[in-house]
């Protein structure tokens, strides 16, 4: 039996422009343009009290809530903190990952499972670690395969953690509405209304399967599945290597010593780079943020000319990154960040690939050692299938 998590961050461009934006919290908050048929990218938790809700014009927002912020989009923004997130994930408990979308993620977390670590417990101190690292609330469900973890993050927000099991459908899946189902839009909602299958239990019943059949064609199938706790519960790792790896820290007070920041950036930098050692990577952008005692973010970054994973050579260049753009700041956060990452084993096998022709004293003997081997290779499967550069010249 696996364990799965949905982690899915609340109100994430609205919480993001909260954090940048001291001045904006505790009210009604919403990211959209600002123009006429501008919509609601996403609003946050006190805004919809007001009945704001994402893709609603934003005009009718204003109407519904007089003093509504409106803040268009920062993508940038949003990315960063997205990075954040999934790398406290990624490097703190599981690399087993699945990436939804900017602000979501599943986590398979089987593991970590046993007789001292719950389910619940790992999903409390993933959520306190996101809060601690980025300052953003999140909302997790757990569950045993991918669409209950969805449905049980959506049970309980803000910053709920929610378990969907099997035996929990008939009292907490079953009596919702049919447009609370992940993967049913709004029209199949309407024509499933219409004939009677008005929650998600109704959908669950095994008399309505043909009815269903009828309704939905092909995917009739994974949609009774889902409704009765059947589904996938294999995470795409495909994008599982992460786009960044990074640390940050706030001073207990803001500070311009440079002294305290150099110590705290041989601390961040060293913590980053263990990490991407344990990950087997290399680097080729090195990023340093800081934030300001007016809470504004900046980040400066250095892309190098090859991939990197010396120590030394990083925090050389960190620090002096620092210095040419930070040095004469009052700051109360400093971080620091790799990104441009690549797998070293793939980087060694690019790098040495032809390193024995090109080292060797007697190239035309090295030459000749490499035309042999290919020639083997081609006879092995009857016909031409590699050649060299030379050759097609020639």
């Amino acid at each position: 039996m696996k364990y799965i998590l949905h982690i899915d961050m609340n109100s994430f461009f609205a919480s993001c422009e909260a954090i940048d934006h001291p001045e904006y919290l505790n009210k009604p908050l919403a990211v959209s343009g600002k123009t006429k048929r501008s919509v609601v990218c996403s609003a946050n938790y006190l805004a919809r009290s007001y009945g704001v809700k994402a893709a609603m014009p934003i005009y009718m927002a204003q109407k519904l809530c007089k003093n509504l912020i409106v803040v268009i989009p920062h993508f940038d923004l949003y990315h960063h903190y997205s990075e954040l997130f999934i790398n406290v994930i990624q490097t703190q408990f599981t690399n087993i990952i699945e990436i939804g979308s900017i602000d979501e993620c599943y986590a398979d977390i089987t593991s970590l499972v046993n007789a001292k670590n719950d389910p619940l417990s790992i999903a409390k101190r993933i959520q306190i670690a996101i809060k601690r690292a980025t300052g953003l609330g999140c909302s997790i469900g757990i569950a045993n395969i991918k669409f209950l973890a969805k449905m049980g993050s959506e049970y309980k927000k803000p910053m709920g953690i929610s378990t969907m099991w099997k035996q929990e459908l008939p009292t907490k899946l079953w009596p919702q509405p049919i447009e609370n189902m992940f993967w049913i839009g709004r029209s199949t909602a309407q024509l499933l209304r219409k004939n009677g299958i008005t929650t998600i239990g109704d959908l669950a019943k095994k008399e309505n399967k043909s009815l269903l059949q009828k309704l939905l064609d092909k995917n009739w199938v994974v949609h009774y599945e889902h409704a009765n706790g059947i589904g996938d519960d294999t995470l795409d790792l495909s994008h599982n290597t992460p786009k960044s790896i990074g640390s940050s820290e706030t001073f207990l007070n803001d500070t311009d010593d440079f002294d305290e920041i150099k110590g705290k950036l041989i601390e961040l930098t060293r913590d980053s780079f263990n990490r991407l050692q344990r990950h087997e990577l290399q680097c080729k952008t090195l990023n340093v943020s800081i934030k300001t005692p007016d809470f504004k973010l900046h980040t400066k970054s250095l892309t190098l000319t090859k991939y990197i994973n010396d120590f030394e050579q990083i925090l050389l260049k960190i620090i002096t990154l620092y210095q040419n753009n930070f040095a004469d700041k009052t700051i109360r956060l400093v971080g620091v960040s790799f990104s441009n990452l690549f797998d070293n084993r793939q980087v060694e096998f690019t790098n040495e690939l032809f390193d024995d022709y090109y080292k060797s004293p007697d190239k035309q003997e090295t030459s000749n050692a490499m035309d042999e081997i290919i020639q083997k290779i081609n006879h092995k499967f009857a016909k031409n299938i590699i050649d060299t550069a030379k050759n097609k010249i020639s």
